[in-house]
């Protein structure tokens, strides 16, 4: 006999959605404040009520055993009651019937069990919305015989048990096809098994690993496939593959497709952002605006069917079903969530601020193993998700389209924006603070209130008010952030020359705070790069407990498949650019000249590498040059990718650290070396000194944390770039007088040959 758990909040959604998508109702109250709005509530209730009432049910049929289990919010024994409650940012009359009745269904089901339990006669189920910011009730109150409510559960439990014995049959398929799974790639790479079994052994043991290991070596497969064969042996319920980037969501689909030419079965599932995947693009997310939010919920059924048929669920897929029922390719996404076995996901799925696999890891009671890629681009990432800004501007702009009902709290949050201001500034355009904007924040928990209120009696107006529409959600992500405040958070104020040049920003110094239960929620935690060093920094910035694991792979490359030569003669610091321009264009001249093939020379800085391009003159005569420039688009990128491939005497200037700095496989003669002109180190401005300020005072290490460490990440990147697999050779130049001390030489991957230009001997990182 199988058993599932499934909660009486599942069973609703999954029978009893009808109708169309409704956006009116997505800002909903945050957990906390709901929390609130239900205790107020229930300090109204008599003395009989129970809050937060258990129930369990069991369903078998067909070798399959449903536990169903769940919490009724409230039950009145006395008053033969049940109430569901559901808090709301809306007139508590406007909620339409759809959404309506799928609450009262969710009420019937715990009545339905609470009546069988007991042998009652039969039960009233009331739902009650509470607006938590009016403090305004609306109540729908219905009456069940017990065999209404017993009918009423068989036939839920009916429909959601079909559709179960269809995804248990596919789970065993699964299992089998997984437990005889070969590698995809044949044999292992030297340091791939290891890193294979140490993945296998923190999911087995539920805890975190933190592998750094050579660019190339394959690290993708080594961590997917044994959590493919942990699937099968019960180690864990679902898997997350979480990537910061496209190249990393295609290797992992990659992968899989591999795996499934070898016979793997599982569901893996490939979540797009909304704004990439929308079929009708600045309509509402409603059945009035878009066709393909009309009826959704009719049509889903048929749509799951037939992705469940799928071999893969890419994008393309995903779209391909959802013009076929004419469904939201987003929302069905969603729906499938529960359905797959693995799901290829951005950062902020897992990690963002209403990261919906975070809820989903939090709620659903299942154990769920990340497979965390290219990490080192968390942390960075982290801080602007847990980041954000208002710009007064905006703020104008948007009050030209606001309609009267909103007009008012709008400009209280102009007024609350000019108190700010008018406070004492540390300098003429600046002002720094560690204590959050409590006014502004209420100011804008009106203002949301308010728009909530007019969408709930106009669903489709903010999308002919683009401007407000941007402010709205601008500001709902503000009170996110707000409410995440603590001692890593500064506030901080900014103006121009223009007279509506007020920014306000909350800006996260540090996110490891955040990112730690984020990480502690899942069942595990593989975590993996090529540029982790030092370990205990990158294990601190990611938020991952002190007791996890860290290792450093060995690499399957010989030592001299990429000889590397420093240049300590040029210094490329700030101050010294001007006076060395000549000898660095010398330098390059001459590697370009004297090293075949293509080359990639990364830069910091746009203004530093078009500065050296006029002293490089005619270099195009010898060389074909692409020059990366601010704001090229994904084709451009893709288009340099394709010359690399097909030219042999290419040399693209680059900015290090930035698109082409990592994540670009350019395998065999397609990359023949690298230049990295200085350290990579971000530029010494009032955030980065900020920054630094914080990791002085909290770990002793200001400038390693802040400009060392993070620019030394984007060097080994980029270093990565030219040795791909076992046959590759290449070369590459350091030039900074930097990469001779300790400090630098320490932080250099130490998988290479490095040789000085001055003393011409070797002189492998320690």
């Amino acid at each position: 006999m199988t058993e599932r758990t499934v909660s009486v909040t599942e069973l609703a959604r999954f029978c009893h959605r009808r109708g169309s998508i409704d956006s009116r109702f997505g800002p909903s109250p945050t957990g906390p404040e709901g929390i609130e709005g239900h205790q107020r509530l229930y300090r109204r209730r008599p003395a009989s009520y129970q809050s937060e009432h258990a129930v369990e049910y069991r369903y078998s049929a067909d070798g399959l055993d449903i536990a169903l289990r769940g919490r009724a919010d409230g039950y009145d024994p006395q008053g033969a009651l049940v109430e569901e409650i559901k808090t709301c940012r809306v007139a508590p009359g406007s909620i339409p019937d759809a959404v309506s009745d799928l609450h009262l269904a969710q009420g019937r089901l715990y009545a339905a069990i609470i009546c069988a339990r007991d042998q009652l006669e039969g039960l009233s189920v009331q739902v009650t919305w509470l607006n938590i910011d009016t403090d305004e009730e609306h109540r729908r109150l219905e009456q069940y015989s017990a065999a209404e409510l017993g009918q009423f559960l068989a036939s839920s439990l009916g429909q959601f048990h079909s559709w179960l014995v269809r995804v248990e049959s596919l789970r065993a398929r699964r299992d089998a096809s997984a437990t005889g799974l070969p590698f995809p790639h044949g044999e292992f790479r030297d340091g791939q098994r290891e890193i294979a079994e140490l993945a296998y052994k923190c999911m087995d043991q539920g805890g975190q690993l933190l592998v750094e290991a050579p660019t190339g070596i394959g690290k993708t497969a080594a961590v997917l496939y044994p959590a493919l064969k942990a699937l099968a042996l019960n180690k864990h319920d679902k898997l997350v593959y979480v990537t910061a980037k496209t190249v990393g969501r295609l290797a992992a689909e990659e992968t899989i497709e591999h795996c499934r030419q070898q016979g793997f079965t599982g569901a893996a599932l490939s979540l797009s952002a909304r704004d990439r995947i929308c079929f009708s693009p600045g309509k509402a997310c409603h059945g009035e605006d878009c066709p393909f939010a009309r009826d959704y919920y009719d049509k889903l059924p048929a749509a799951m069917d037939a992705a469940l048929d799928a071999p893969a669920l890419r994008r393309q897929e995903i779209e391909a079903v959802a013009r076929q029922f004419e469904v939201c390719p987003y929302e069905l996404a969603l729906d499938l969530l529960p359905w797959s076995d693995i799901v290829i996901a951005d950062l902020h799925y897992v990690y963002g601020l209403t990261g919906l696999l975070a809820s989903a890891m939090e709620d659903d009671g299942l154990r769920w193993s990340v497979l965390l890629d290219e990490a080192h681009n968390l942390p960075d990432r982290a801080r602007g998700m847990y980041s954000t800004c208002l710009a007064k501007a905006a703020l104008m702009r948007a009050r030209r389209e606001a309609p009267r009902s909103v007009t008012a709290s709008l400009e209280r949050v102009n007024r609350r924006m000019l108190e700010l201001a008018k406070q004492p500034w540390d300098e003429q355009d600046y002002h720094l603070d560690t204590e959050p904007p409590e006014k502004l924040s209420r100011a804008l928990l009106e203002f949301t209130a308010d728009v909530s209120e007019a969408l709930g009696q106009e669903p489709t107006f903010l999308s002919r008010a683009p401007l407000l529409r941007e402010f709205f959600f601008d500001a709902l992500h503000f009170l996110r952030v707000a409410d995440q405040w603590g001692p890593e958070y500064r506030l901080q104020l900014s103006r121009g020359s223009g007279r509506q040049s007020l920014q306000v920003a909350l800006t996260c110094l540090d996110p490891a705070r955040l990112l730690a239960p984020r990480q502690e929620r899942a069942h595990s935690v593989n975590a993996f790069s090529a540029t982790l060093t030092p370990m205990d920094w990158s294990r601190l910035s990611l938020g991952l407990s002190e007791g996890a694991v860290c290792h450093r792979a060995v690499s399957p490359f010989g030592s001299e498949q990429l000889q590397v030569s420093i240049n300590t003669r040029v210094d490329t610091r700030y101050r010294r650019r001007a006076d060395t321009l000549p000898a660095l264009a010398a330098s390059l001249r001459s590697w370009l000249r004297d090293t075949a093939g293509n080359c990639l020379v990364y830069f910091p800085s746009y203004r530093y590498m078009q500065d050296c391009l006029d002293l490089l003159g005619d270099l195009h005569r010898d060389r074909t040059l692409w020059v990366q420039e601010p704001g090229q688009s994904e084709q451009d990128r893709i288009a340099l990718l394709t010359q690399l491939r097909e030219q042999r005497d290419l040399a693209a200037f680059c900015i290090l650290g930035g698109v082409l700095g990592e994540g670009i496989d350019l395998p065999g003669e397609s990359l023949s070396s690298v230049v990295i002109v200085g350290t990579g180190m971000p530029q010494v401005n009032r955030d980065t000194r900020e920054l630094q300020a914080w990791y002085t005072r909290t770990a002793g290490a200001g400038f390693e944390f802040a400009f060392l460490y993070p620019g030394m990440q984007k060097v080994a990147q980029a270093l990565g770039r030219v040795v791909r697999t076992s046959s590759d050779r290449g070369s590459a130049l350091l030039i900074d007088p930097r990469y001779a001390e300790q400090a630098y030489r320490q932080l250099l991957p130490p998988w290479w040959q490095y040789r000085s230009q001055d003393e011409d001997a070797d002189h492998p990182p320690s």
